[in-house]
């Protein structure tokens, strides 16, 4: 019998986070024909799992810390929208619509300012469609956490009822609902962030399963197995994304992205093992695929006005790419060099606002 050998688990996740990103760059730019990446949009199902799994991985360790994990949510989040927010307003309202008046920039700004405070897909704004539009799944997400969050203190009834529950009410919604890519659920939230609550209740049972398997001790051929299977879902996953468009290739797509992340959480990927000297470069992949997923929309929204004609767009595929990978590289830089520089003199800059009360 094998023993259990403790291996990185986030490479291949970090990895597949940079993939899919680029999923719904195509699924955005194609979007208008269906002609490719059909349904690129399924890709948002793993990035919200991925997220759902660290949530209750970090919620089962330490339950009583989570006041402060809010916090530390809400700045880890409020940096990339913010930023992400002010080029999508300036590129949107101001290049591409031409309003140049301060009267009307500060009436869209009175309307635009909740994405900064991540409520902009949260039912706070009467389902209008934020400026920048993959920046929901953030608002959603902190909502969705801070509701779990205070259902977890009562764990049992939580796991046993209320989750279960919500997943079978959530997905027959799912499929019953007549379109489920507008708010059409009046009341307390938008569609999109039920979606999320949905998401990160299979996140639940992914950890579980990981955590199964984790306590197996598979043999060179278990592992083996169970890495033929990881990598068999991706591409069931990839397949779909790029040739289906309906919720039932999305919901089967989600439970093989379920199947994929529990298998490489569980430490028994080989994949990890194999590239587990690409850590450093795949902790940067998983980090630039955020400013990728937040920053790709209002580039490709100008280049749509720019070139209205999709084959004369699709000839400039590779400027549209390039313009993308700039963007998204120069929110990265700045975003990260911010964070450094805080971490580093966060003691000097508070010094020069809060007095240090006086020893006895």
């Amino acid at each position: 019998m094998e023993t259990v050998v403790r291996r990185p688990r986030n490479v291949m996740i970090d990895i597949w986070k940079f993939v899919y990103a680029w999923f719904i760059v195509f699924y955005h730019i194609y979007k208008s024909t269906g002609l490719h990446f059909a349904g690129g949009y399924y890709a948002v199902e793993f990035y919200l799992l991925a997220a759902g799994v660290f949530f209750f991985s970090r919620l089962e360790k330490d339950l009583e810390d989570t006041p402060r994990y809010i916090g530390r949510r809400f700045m880890r989040f409020f940096p990339w929208s913010f930023t992400a927010f002010i080029f999508a307003f300036v590129v949107i309202r101001v290049v591409i619509d031409g309003n140049v008046s301060p009267g009307r920039l500060i009436k869209y700004l009175s309307g635009d300012i909740w994405e900064i405070l991540l409520v902009n897909m949260s039912g706070l704004n009467g389902g209008a469609y934020p400026v920048n539009g993959p920046a929901w799944t953030l608002s959603s997400m902190f909502l969705v956490e801070i509701i779990m969050i205070g259902c977890f203190r009562y764990k049992k009834a939580f796991v046993n009822i209320v989750l279960p529950l919500t997943l079978m009410v959530g997905f027959g919604y799912w499929r019953a609902a007549p379109s489920a890519t507008i708010p059409n659920w009046i009341g307390f939230t938008t569609f999109g962030t039920f979606r999320a609550w949905v998401v990160y209740g299979c996140a639940y049972y992914c950890l579980q399963l990981s955590k199964h398997l984790r306590d197996k001790p598979f043999t060179r051929l278990g592992k083996s197995a169970l890495t033929a299977l990881e990598t068999f879902c991706h591409a069931f996953a990839i397949v779909a994304m790029l040739t289906t468009k309906s919720r039932n290739f999305q919901w089967c797509t989600l439970l093989a992205f379920l199947v994929a992340i529990a298998i490489s959480m569980s430490g028994h990927s080989l994949w990890n093992v194999w590239l587990a000297k690409c850590a450093p470069a795949s902790r940067f992949l998983g980090a630039f695929s955020l400013s990728l997923y937040l920053m790709h929309r209002p580039v490709e929204q100008y280049f749509a006005k720019l070139y209205p004609d999709n084959g004369v767009r699709y000839a400039h595929l590779l400027p549209i790419l390039a313009a993308i990978i700039l963007c998204a590289l120069a929110q990265y830089l700045l975003v990260t060099g911010l964070i450094w520089l805080w971490r580093k003199n966060a003691d000097k800059i508070k010094a020069l606002f809060v007095r240090e009360p006086a020893s006895d």
